[in-house]
């Protein structure tokens, strides 16, 4: 255990992580002023107010946890879940017809807010058309 023990501090010590990999507080704290207020997340029941209303030491934790994720390349299922709501089209139509329905997804909070810190940094690589979302 010892060998081990040293051979990974030995490991993690030589190991540089790109400023790529880094997520800051301020990228967090950019993401959380875009989330609009009174949405829920997912199955969490974790609210956009929490983290909106939320100290910025939280802001801290954060982005140590998505700093994480990026540089082990693993995201956990809470980011990556999301709660299909059915939706009825009209108020004056059957119930008990499917097709009657759309879905709307409630994704994670912290999936929000990843997916905005992404946006924020690659803007400039990132090409959108005004035909890409179609109804």
């Amino acid at each position: 255990m010892t060998l081990l023990k040293k051979e990974i501090n030995e490991r993690v010590a030589v190991l540089s992580v790109s400023d790529d990999f880094k997520i800051c507080a301020d990228e967090v704290r950019s993401a959380v002023k875009d989330l609009k207020c009174n949405k829920r997340g997912g199955y969490s029941g974790l609210s956009t107010d929490y983290v909106i209303s939320a100290c910025d030491e939280l802001f801290i934790h954060i982005a140590c946890l998505f700093s994480s994720l990026v540089v082990h390349g693993v995201v956990t299922d809470d980011v990556l879940v999301s709660i299909l709501l059915p939706i009825p089209k009209s108020k004056n139509a059957n119930s008990t017809v499917s097709s009657n329905y759309r879905a709307i997804a409630l994704s994670s909070v912290f999936g929000k807010m990843f997916d905005r810190i992404v946006m924020i940094r690659y803007e400039e690589a990132l090409a959108t058309s005004e035909l890409q979302f179609v109804f």
